[in-house]
């Protein structure tokens, strides 16, 4: 038998693999988290695609933007995330859901990266299917305004994006920024610049909070 063969690790050797498997592990896991990230971004912005996509067919056959909610001149801007109002599904998503023919799976209007149970899919504060007397939400949220009027006689602005009425919405979703589709149908990822996850805009909501939207929508618009 050769004298020199050897059997096993010694504790050194063991050791110095041990440390090689750590120092891989804290390389790799950071590039696995932003790879996860990634991955969902990439995944919430199909989804807003696709809800750019229904609002077209809509479109298609409907004359113009159902209301965004139940107040005159679109009340509160920032109300602007309905699905079902507690008795119908008479506002914003609620006609283009119904005519998409999801309504049995509305997932596609839902960021997959929300945390928060308000604007999530099926939770107690959002149910679906939706029950009488409650708000049923989506994720994503639409632009004021556009109420009663055609995709042709809009200019090229942000239409949809995750939802965007107060800054905890923003920082529990994305965080650093927000997906936004627009009037011409593309879609991207847009920056936070720093005022959707730091404004002033209150609950409950408030007509005097519409400028703050505005601004929003109008650094959306400049990122396009």
């Amino acid at each position: 038998m050769n004298r020199l063969a050897r059997h096993g690790f010694t504790l050194i050797e063991l050791l110095v693999v041990i440390s090689i498997i750590m120092i891989l592990i804290a390389v790799l896991l950071p590039a696995l988290s932003g790879s996860r990230k990634q991955a969902t971004k990439t995944q919430c912005l199909s989804r807003i695609r696709e809800v750019y996509v229904a609002h077209a067919e809509y479109l298609h056959n409907e004359p113009s933007f159902p209301p965004l909610n139940n107040d005159e001149d679109d009340g509160a801007w920032q109300y602007n995330y309905l699905i079902w109002d507690g008795v119908d599904f008479g506002n914003n998503f609620g006609p283009i859901l119904r005519f998409s023919g999801i309504a049995d799976d509305p997932t596609a209007f839902y960021c997959p990266v929300q945390r928060n149970a308000f604007y999530s899919k099926g939770t107690a504060s959002n149910p679906w299917p939706p029950r009488d007397g409650l708000d049923t939400r989506a994720g994503y949220g639409r632009r004021y305004h556009v109420s009663g009027k055609s995709l042709s006689q809009l200019k090229t602005i942000a239409l949809l994006t995750d939802v965007i009425h107060y800054p905890d919405v923003v920082e529990q979703a994305h965080g650093n920024g927000v997906n936004a589709a627009y009037t011409d149908g593309h879609a991207k990822w847009v920056a936070d610049p720093g005022m959707f996850s730091n404004n002033e805009l209150t609950h409950p909501f408030s007509l005097m909070d519409n400028a703050i939207m505005e601004d929003i929508w109008d650094a959306l618009d400049e990122r396009m």
